[in-house]
């Protein structure tokens, strides 16, 4: 639930979500594009790569555009050819073909996306648009096509005489539910109607994501004299130092720029209150005041969203999107976005007043404000617990974290990493790693990219260049990891806190999602569940990191190489929900404005500023907490995916810590039987059946919100 996607902004989502329901046939199939013009094109070739991975030290931004048009052109054949074979129709000839196809266009997708989001460039900015209204218009075009729809509710319309299984069942009947939210039940004109605004989105969703980017590759505060230093410690100067050199920044001698692992740390350490709320208002800035501005976007995006759920029957955008969602409905998902938010706030105005405490004790004058709140948490935390950053830090080593997260899936589910130098990567810093199962079988293939750069979209995420799937052999996912620490200067340790620490964990639940998938069907492999669902397998794997079997193996001191001091762990787990308040509040801010700007049944308001505003004063919002994300940056609305779906990880949260809690009821965080029905039901299953029953299956009844509000300590 922190400030993370398995996503990685709209060049993901637009490419990949595009396409969910259709089910196409992932990169194992060998490119069928024939002749000389094509032959020289790497992404329409076989990739004689080991493990079949992508050859991207060949691929140029220049390869993509006629990639891209060959196999929507193959990808049209193969689906004309299923909806106007005159055979009767049946499972293998409509739904198997229909999996088979698109085999080019799905792996020139996943490269495409993941390159625009974790290694762009100007050549791919520009044509990223272009790419995402095509990749829009193809799909609008398959949902809208009445002699394949007619073919799939063939069907559809007997599935239950038809002997089929229960994965194929969920198959039908989820593609059917696919073809219906594209459009294929509506008229001629109203599905015209329906393409063009998809295709409107697809331009303007990009643009939302570019602009972010712009705005956050580029703000950044100089330090220009040692006292703009005063309170980092030395390895957040030395980031600060190696920023600048990064950003070729000149007349400063440091900077601290929007990647959460330059400006957490500075606004919780600064004891420069000006340049904290310099730092703090640059944030807020982005998309808005600062760089590109969003905020007609916004209002556009919002509208032809409306638009398009109006078209559906549906009285929002929301309730279109919820319809088919573990929530099923706005007003199911706000009932426990509504009684979350009440216990974080009042925990929050709690919390508040001991900062404000803390704060005139050490001379502040005056109200305690946003950009103060970081600064004198650590504070409270430090007096409270005796404990703070500086003195964790040095025990969360990233090397040792990896291994942390590996040794972890190796307990739980039995999977060994071993280091490949011989597979392509996109960038320098990138590692890679076979996957083995307990018996020895390779499984799977597993990329980190953690270190920020300008060419990289912020926060963190997961996605995958090949998904697991039987369908056509025993093929295997390759999937990745891309976080966004501050690189230190050559020499220097990457040192996590410990939201950094759990971020890596959390992604890398996403990944094994991904890796442990064990489908017969493409469209159901690993993380292609609802929304809502899909951050549960992630969440749950932070609950690893603070226990004794993890602590004690891998938090080991980057000098001394010995063990965190078990009074220190004790001091870290007794500040567990400290601030939590707040944390949970500034999230709960940006899920429930989401949902709201969601909600809207008319046209959206033109004042932006004021509509957020609205919203959160509406809700009782405290101005010392602002919201994690302000409209002009909220990717995972906008562009990301999320829309109307933020609440998906508090959603998840509360079958997070219900799950966890069956593995505390055994005394034992790795006890066997409780994790082969973790694997079997939550990590391999994929989107083979509703997630409440597979979340059933695994915990033996449906999960209670209790469970969140007590771990967290929002007692109210």
């Amino acid at each position: 639930m922190r400030r993370r996607s398995f996503l990685g902004g709209a060049a993901i989502v637009g490419l990949t979500s595009a396409s969910a329901g259709f089910g196409f046939v992932t990169n194992a199939l060998a490119a069928t594009t024939k002749g000389k013009v094509m032959s020289d094109n790497p992404l329409l070739q076989q990739w004689k790569t080991p493990y079949g991975t992508p050859p991207f030290a060949q691929i140029k931004p220049q390869h993509f555009v006629p990639a891209f048009d060959a196999s929507f052109k193959a990808h049209k054949k193969e689906l004309a050819a299923i909806a106007n074979n005159k055979a009767v129709p049946t499972f293998d000839n409509v739904f198997t073909a229909m999996e088979k196809s698109g085999a080019d266009l799905t792996r020139v997708s996943y490269v495409f996306s993941h390159l625009a989001s974790a290694n762009t460039n100007d050549e791919i900015q520009k044509i990223e648009g272009d790419i995402s209204s095509k990749l829009s218009a193809h799909f609008s075009s398959i949902s809208q096509d009445a002699a394949l729809f007619n073919k799939v509710k063939a069907i559809y319309d007997k599935r239950n005489s038809l002997k089929l299984n229960s994965d194929q069942i969920r198959l039908v009947e989820t593609q059917y539910k696919s073809f219906v939210r594209g459009g294929a039940l509506l008229s001629q004109a109203d599905k015209e109607a329906i393409a063009k605004i998809d295709s409107q989105l697809a331009e303007k969703q990009v643009k939302f994501d570019q602009n972010v980017l712009a705005g956050q590759s580029t703000f950044y505060v100089p330090l220009t004299k040692e006292e703009d230093f005063a309170g980092l410690n030395d390895s957040q100067i030395d980031a600060a130092k190696a920023a600048i050199k990064e950003r070729n920044i000149k007349d400063a001698i440091g900077a601290i720029t929007l990647s959460r692992s330059s400006f957490e740390p500075f606004l919780t350490n600064s004891t420069r209150r000006d340049l904290r709320e310099k730092v703090q208002k640059g944030w807020m800035s982005v998309g808005s005041t600062f760089g590109p501005d969003n905020r007609g976007l916004i209002k556009e995006i919002v509208d032809l969203r409306t638009q398009r759920a109006k078209i559906m029957g549906f009285k929002s955008f929301a309730h279109y999107e919820l319809d088919s969602k573990m929530a099923k409905n706005p007003e199911n998902a706000m009932a426990t976005m509504n009684a979350v938010w009440a216990a974080s706030l009042a925990t929050a105005k709690k919390e508040r007043a001991m900062l404000q405490e803390m704060a005139q004790k050490e001379g502040l004058q005056g109200e305690l404000k946003s950009w103060d709140w970081w600064h004198y948490a650590e504070k409270v935390r430090k007096a409270k617990y005796d404990i703070d950053e500086s003195e964790t830090k040095p025990y969360f080593e990233l090397s040792n974290m990896i291994k942390a997260i590996h040794y972890n899936a190796g307990r739980l589910f039995g999977l060994k990493f071993v280091p490949r130098k011989d597979l392509p990567i996109w960038h320098p810093d990138v590692v890679s790693y076979e996957v083995f199962d307990k018996a020895g079988k390779s499984v799977a293939i597993w990329y980190g990219d953690f270190y920020t750069r300008p060419s990289k979209q912020s926060g963190a995420w997961m996605s995958s260049l090949r998904d697991q799937q039987k369908l056509i052999g025993d093929v295997k996912a390759i999937v990745f990891n891309v976080c966004n620490y501050t690189k230190p200067s050559k020499g220097k340790p990457t040192l996590l806190s410990w939201d950094d620490a759990e971020t890596l964990f959390h992604e890398f639940g996403h990944a094994l999602h991904g890796m442990l998938s064990n489908v017969y069907y493409p469209s159901q492999s690993g993380t292609n569940v609802l929304r809502d669902f899909v951050e549960f397998p992630s969440q749950i794997m932070e609950h690893w990191l603070p226990t004794q079997e993890i602590l004690g193996r891998f938090a080991l001191h980057y000098e001394t190489k010995k063990p965190i001091p078990q009074p220190l762990v004790d001091k870290i787990l007794a500040a567990k929900n400290f601030n939590e308040g707040w944390r949970t509040s500034e999230y709960m801010m940006a899920a429930i404005m989401d949902m709201k700007m969601h909600m809207i049944e008319g046209t959206a308001p033109s004042d932006i500023d004021a509509w957020e505003k609205e919203i959160l004063d509406g809700i009782g919002a405290i101005p010392e907490i602002v919201v994690r994300y302000r409209p002009g940056y909220f990717k995972h609305t906008f562009s990301g995916g999320y829309s109307a779906g933020y609440y998906s990880y508090i959603w998840a949260a509360v079958l997070e810590t219900d799950a966890f809690n069956a593995f505390k009821e055994t005394g034992n965080v790795y006890d066997v039987k409780t994790a082969e029905r973790l694997k079997k039901y939550i990590f391999s299953s994929g989107g083979t059946k509703d997630p409440m029953d597979l979340y059933i299956a695994f915990r033996g009844r449906a999960p209670k919100v209790d469970a969140l509000i007590e771990y967290r300590g929002l007692k109210g």
